[in-house]
């Protein structure tokens, strides 16, 4: 059996089946839920797409409304497309397996695949109508794609790369920014393959990266088009980024956990909500945005600066989205009182232990082609993370890179030991600050979590802040 040939692999397909039998029972317990926030504005926009009355507005992307409505539109509903979701995961959790095997073989594969399969966020989210299971699916693909030996690329295999990555920016639009962590990547690679001919490789790399990014574009561009002619104003893909980059410069949104308050101070421009404004002026609510933005960064840079380092802390949350829904009571009344605590420590000590061993896999083990191109996506959204707003699901697509470095470092062909004795002097000071940083920032969800294990978070229930009327307004 060759490492990446899966379907012989009793081991994994006994992880798999068991994976995707407990998340098919699960999207049947919740099939009757009620949709929450995000999940409630991407079914209605799929509604529409179904029904044949179009797509509404510019705020969101159309890729994972469509991917409702296809279901909808099928007379599927919700739980047609929570059975989908389902599928996709267990298409991530073989690619996953097939990375880790072509990255450091059976062992690598089989502990990175079982880290995803069973994983209580991945888990959670394949049955919530959010966008997380079909873009990393997708996202998947493509990397599946990228990282095959150079021998073995092909510019048609890097074509489909690119189609992968335009589908998923119009699921995700933050993925255009992956470009330039794309080039770099290549660039590292040919640096590193530079014995084999530096000039030929760094040229050949070039037209793949060119070639991904005209695809990508491509596929693009007529949704551009499209926002274009309804707004009369450049809206690459949505107008969700200038609201994003707004909130996150608030003087009143810094050092505040979104995933437990919203206020409607936040995200105002000209005295009005961003997104009502951008429904009637789209052009005026993305400038507004901007040059308010622009002024609460050059009022406070330093606080903006101490606001970044502090979001960027939270993508490291022992907090998920799945124990968002428990405190909530998301899930219905009926859950019984032990089931939270229990998920609490299921879910925050599962990601703790990835999150340390997934980050020291990545920073240690920088000759796996993967590996280098995962840490480049980590601090792209590190980044990312830090400068807009940041709610905890918005970390999960990075979770299965995660998942390949834990298994490099506990499974791969060199020891953890003699991988740490093999790195110079700067690269452990490196690590092991990243690792101690990590580490520190959970020092803020301790409340959090004892709340969750005494009283099941009712200390920390999401509430949206009213601001009172102003007097005869």
């Amino acid at each position: 059996m060759t490492p990446e040939r899966w379907s012989r692999d009793r081991w994994f397909l006994g992880v798999l089946a068991g994976s995707v039998l407990l998340k098919l029972v699960l999207a049947f317990v919740v099939r009757h839920d009620a949709a929450i926030l995000d999940e409630a504005a991407y079914l209605e926009l799929a509604q529409g797409l179904a029904a044949g009355r179009g797509f509404d507005g510019t705020f969101r992307p159309p890729g994972y409304p469509a991917f409702l409505a296809i279901w909808l539109w099928l007379g599927a509903g919700t739980l047609g497309a929570r059975l989908a979701q389902v599928g996709l995961s267990a298409v991530s959790t073989i690619i996953v397996y097939r990375l880790g095997a072509r990255a450091g073989g059976i062992r690598v594969a089989r502990v990175a695949a079982a880290v995803v399969a069973f994983d209580p966020v991945l888990i959670a989210f394949s049955h919530r109508l959010w966008s997380e299971t079909l873009f990393i699916t997708v996202l998947l693909l493509a990397v599946d794609l990228l990282v095959r030996p150079w021998q073995e690329r092909s510019l048609a295999r890097t074509a489909a790369a690119g189609v992968l990555f335009g589908l998923g920016a119009l699921i995700r639009p933050m993925l255009v920014t992956a470009l330039p962590f794309l080039a770099l990547w290549l660039l590292w690679e040919a640096w590193l393959g530079r014995r084999e001919g530096a000039g030929m490789q760094l040229a050949g790399r070039g037209l793949h990266l060119g070639l991904l990014a005209g695809v990508m574009f491509a596929l693009i561009l007529p949704w551009t088009a499209r926002n274009q002619r309804t707004t009369g104003t450049f809206i690459l893909i949505d107008s969700n980024g200038p609201f994003n980059i707004l909130v996150g410069s608030q003087p009143e949104s810094r050092f505040v956990d979104k995933d437990d308050l919203w206020s409607d101070r936040y995200g105002v421009v000209d005295g009005r909500a961003y997104t009502e404004l951008v429904r009637e002026d789209a052009a005026r609510a993305q400038a507004g945005a901007m040059r308010e933005a622009r002024a609460n960064i050059a009022a406070d840079p330093v606080g903006f600066l101490a606001k970044c380092l502090w979001e960027a802390g939270h993508f490291w949350t022992l907090d998920s989205f799945l124990l968002r829904h428990l405190r909530n009571d998301w899930y219905g009344k009926g859950v019984p009182g032990w089931v939270t605590p229990l998920v609490t420590v299921l879910a925050a000590g599962f990601f703790a232990a990835l999150a340390l061993a997934g980050l020291a896999g990545l920073l240690t083990a920088l000759d796996v082609p993967v590996l280098r191109l995962g840490l480049l996506l980590l601090l792209q959204s590190l980044f990312l993370f830090g400068a807009t707003y940041a709610l905890s699901r918005y970390s999960v697509p990075l979770r299965p890179f995660l998942a390949l470095g834990a298994a490099f470092l506990v499974a791969g062909p060199v020891t953890p030991g003699e991988r740490w004795r093999a790195l110079r002097g700067g690269h452990r000071l490196v690590t092991a600050l990243a690792l101690a940083l990590v580490s520190l920032s959970w020092v803020r969800d301790l409340p959090l979590l004892a709340d969750l294990l005494r009283n099941e978070g009712a200390g920390h229930r999401f509430r949206m802040e009213q601001t009172p009327p102003t007097p005869g307004t």
